[in-house]
């Protein structure tokens, strides 16, 4: 097994609840698996869920019956309002497992800069992510994904990212069994390099990336994700819109998958559709149709 897949995260079996969040993965060759389990993001169905014309706690049904995917990731900006909601987070579950599926990660945002100069605000942000890490804890989920694209000096702001991330990266570990995620969105983190060496600076087995193919702003996409996937531990195959063909229109899905399967991650992919021309489900079912093409030609 080489370096970076041995950085890479384990893949959760179908059905069953989740183990502590791990980085060391099953040989997808020796067990007859796919080396990409899909998953969908939350966020796929961000306007339906502001209008309320999906329920929150519909979201799991709505995915599993209309793309067949079992494997579910979250949004708190969806749902702030049921921070600390413990009862609310055990139905969802409930309806996860009656449905056969697993909830995987949940994206979360804060009020309180992880990466703040002050050390008062990053221990409020510690603080802030807390009940996520609880309702993360209850879905029986790996991780969630924290912001570190404070403004500012790009060394400075590197050490005030790696400070913070260490210090949350062991209150998830050691109370909660989850690990934390850093994705490129912005600031610094839109940099594939910088999230490297953040990276290398918080050295923890709980602390990884996730690289999002679309949201590297002026930064080549291609060069981040290669440099985010040694950390690597859920990937987001960002979508937008499809050409004739069924090709994703902003993004060469066989070079950035191969860039994905080259660094030998095993693990799970979020599909998050973000596009306008068809429906949340159609534009996940396009998606998944893509990637599992190309994973078939690369068979």
């Amino acid at each position: 097994m080489n370096r970076r897949h041995a950085l890479q995260t384990i893949a959760l079996s179908a059905g069953a609840a989740a183990p502590a969040f791990s980085l060391s993965a099953k040989d997808p060759v020796s067990t007859g698996d796919p080396w990409l389990k899909l998953a969908v993001q939350q966020y796929s169905f961000n306007r339906e869920l502001k209008s309320g014309a999906l329920a929150m706690n519909d979201y799991p049904k709505t995915v599993v019956e209309g793309t067949g995917i079992k494997a579910l990731e979250y949004f708190n900006g969806h749902m702030e309002e049921l921070a600390g909601n413990a009862g609310f987070f055990k139905e969802l579950r409930k309806r996860t497992d009656d449905l056969g599926a697993v909830n995987t990660m949940m994206l979360c945002r804060s009020k309180a800069a992880l990466d703040s100069p002050d050390p008062a605000v990053r221990a409020a942000a510690i603080e802030g992510y807390r009940p996520w890490l609880e309702a993360m804890q209850i879905l029986g989920g790996q991780c969630i994904r924290v912001d570190v694209r404070s403004g500012g000096d790009a060394e400075e702001q590197k050490r005030h990212a790696v400070a913070g991330l260490k210090s949350l990266t062991a209150v998830a570990e050691s109370e909660y069994e989850l690990g934390i995620v850093v994705e490129n969105h912005g600031g610094h983190s839109s940099n594939g390099a910088w999230i490297a060496e953040v990276m290398k600076g918080v050295a923890m087995e709980g602390c990884g990336t996730l690289p999002d193919f679309q949201n590297f702003k002026e930064y080549d996409p291609y060069l981040g994700v290669e440099e985010m996937m040694p950390w690597a531990k859920i990937v987001c195959a960002k979508a937008k819109s499809f050409d004739a063909e069924g090709n994703e229109a902003n993004v060469d899905y066989r070079r950035m998958l191969k860039i994905v399967k080259d660094s030998g991650f095993s693990g799970y992919i979020g599909i998050e559709f973000e596009g306008h021309e068809v429906s949340p489900i159609e534009g996940i079912k396009l998606t998944k149709n893509l990637i599992e093409r190309v994973m078939e030609e690369m068979a």
